[in-house]
This record gives C-alpha cells, sequence and structure tokens, in this order.
C-alpha cells in the first residue's frame, strides 16, 4: 500500500513538475490522472512489476551518457563548422542478449538522444537486437562496443525485478 501511495506521489509530482505551476487544478488534474494510471493494473490482470534502480550504477550510467552526449556533441560541431566532410554512415547491428525490454528501451533512447545517431529498429526474436545508424562509422567494431557499453551500464543500473513471494514462502514465477 505505502508503495502504491508513493507511486501516485511520484506521478503527481512529476505532473506538477512538467507543468511548471503549482495551482489547485494542476494538482488535482494530476491526482487524477495519477490514481487512474496506478489503479490500471489493480483488476484480474497482475501488473509486471518494476525494475529495481541501483542508485550507484545509474549514476555511472549518467556519467557514461553524459560523456558519450558531449563527445558527440563535439564531432557534430567540428563537422558543422569545417569544410571537410567527414561523414561515412552505416548501419550497426547490435545483439543485446540478456537485456530486458526496459533495458532495451533505455538504451534505444539514450542512443537516439545522441547527436549522429539513431536507433531505427528494435528486433525481439530469438534475441533484442538494436539497428543503430551512425553518421560518423569509423569502425564497427568500436561503434558496437560503445552501445553494448551502455547496455551493460543500462542493465546493471536497472536489474530485473526480484521475484515476488508468495505467502507459503515460495518464489512466484
Amino acid at each position: 500500500m505505502r508503495r502504491h501511495a508513493a507511486f501516485i506521489g511520484w506521478l503527481v509530482t512529476l505532473w506538477l513538475v512538467l507543468w511548471r505551476d503549482l495551482s489547485v487544478a494542476n494538482l488535482l488534474s494530476g491526482a487524477v490522472i495519477a490514481a487512474v494510471v496506478a489503479g490500471r493494473g489493480s483488476g484480474s490482470v497482475d501488473p509486471r512489476p518494476f525494475h529495481r534502480v541501483r542508485p550507484l550504477m545509474l549514476a555511472r550510467f549518467v556519467v557514461f551518457f553524459a560523456r558519450k552526449l558531449l563527445e558527440a556533441n563535439v564531432v557534430i560541431a567540428r563537422e558543422v563548422v569545417t569544410p571537410q566532410n567527414r561523414i561515412h554512415t552505416g548501419i550497426v547491428a547490435v545483439p543485446v542478449a540478456g537485456c530486458s525490454d526496459f533495458v532495451v528501451t533505455v538504451v534505444a533512447n539514450a542512443i537516439s538522444l545522441t547527436p549522429g545517431t539513431l536507433t531505427l529498429e528494435i528486433r525481439r526474436e530469438p534475441e533484442p537486437v538494436l539497428y543503430v545508424h551512425v553518421l560518423h562509422l569509423h569502425d564497427l567494431d568500436d561503434a558496437r562496443d560503445d552501445v553494448l557499453q551502455m547496455a551493460e551500464r543500462a542493465r546493471a543500473a536497472f536489474p530485473p525485478p526480484l521475484p515476488r513471494s508468495s505467502p507459503t514462502g515460495v518464489a512466484d514465477r
């Protein structure tokens, strides 16, 4: 119950931050929307558990992403201001085995937020594979390694949820 209330509180806070206005109308509308979103799984279908978050690993992921973001911005800025054309585009397939759908989504979005790269497609069968368009593809292995390092850091930051215990003490699955 406390977890449910904390989730609703988080959603209301997020709603207020997005509106950037602390008013009674925003607070009430945020509470209604949060209650609807949080109550979506209260029926007969058991909602999937949330991923855990490891704060230290999340900080490592954020620092890695910020560094890659800075590097990409420098490369793109240099490309814009210099008369030479160093663009060598390509599409790289990167298998990210062992990643949950949530982690694959985080990695795909981080890639797309980085200038010069874009996640084109995600295939899930038989294992997740990201297809990434790279603007400056000089070394295929380096491009794959960057994506795999990001996936590894995201997987460490967001490990899968622990199995829930039933009243008998045996884990459900």
